[in-house]
């Protein structure tokens, strides 16, 4: 796929990997819908978007909590509506609670699932019918490397990634008939605000930074029409743990 002029959904939007992410496509000439839950951050990203890359022609920010069905089912409406199609879903937005299990909050443990895996769903539903009357598109869902190896004290997140890539292996199979892709990109140790306020420590000198992931993407979006890149793990040459 050429990524100029496509209309690309990322939601999570104004940080970390999601805005990395804007940043490369927008470089290309890819035309973008942001969503997140602050509007102020997002118009922002906006802004620096059509600062660095003349390229990118609309950058509209779209408030909207992944959460929330109808939120999710308002705003994806109104940019398909607005722009007459969407090319490209990326389902980003997540979060991450840590500690045992059995001193978990109920409520924040559920959080985790219905942003990270719900939040996925949501926004998939939505965003499909539109891929599937123009017979393509391309939905690239971010799992993690826990959503095929889990680790301790992380047991939401963990389910939520598990249960991103079980929910994207069944949709390829679903979708593959209308031309759509779907793919799934597992980052390891990534230098987001996503490990604030939990005790892991990772070196960010050997940490993946947002762009390594935008980057990957990138490549997913840019293979040949005949060919999907079902997953993709992206890992730092040295453990950042070491």
């Amino acid at each position: 796929m050429d990524i100029k002029n496509k209309h690309v959904v990322i939601t999570g939007g104004t940080s970390g990997i999601g805005k990395a992410t804007a940043l490369t496509l927008a470089e290309k000439g890819a035309n973008l819908l942001l969503l997140g839950r602050k509007r102020a951050t997002l118009e922002s990203v906006c802004k620096q978007i059509k600062r660095a890359h003349s390229e990118s022609k609309i950058c509209v920010a779209g408030k909207c909590d992944v959460r929330n069905e109808r939120e999710v089912q308002k705003t994806i409406g109104k940019f398909a509506k607005a722009y007459g199609k969407i090319d490209v879903l990326i389902n980003n937005a997540g979060i991450l609670d840590y500690g045992k299990l059995h001193e978990q909050q109920p409520k924040k443990w559920l959080d985790v699932i219905h942003t990270n895996l719900y939040g996925t769903f949501l926004c998939t539903k939505f965003t499909l019918p539109y891929m599937i009357k123009r017979k393509q598109g391309h939905i690239i869902n971010i799992s993690s490397v826990y959503g095929k190896q889990a680790s301790a004290d992380s047991s939401a997140y963990c389910a939520s990634k598990y249960g991103v890539r079980g929910l994207s292996e069944s949709l390829r199979q679903e979708v593959e008939k209308y031309n759509i892709k779907v793919s799934v990109v597992h980052p390891s140790t990534t230098s987001t605000r996503i490990f604030d306020g939990t005790p892991f420590r990772p070196d960010r000198k050997k940490t993946l930074a947002p762009e390594d992931i935008a980057h990957a993407i990138l490549y997913i979006l840019t293979t040949s029409n005949i060919a999907v890149v079902s997953e993709i793990d992206v890992v730092p040459l040295k453990d950042p743990y070491a």
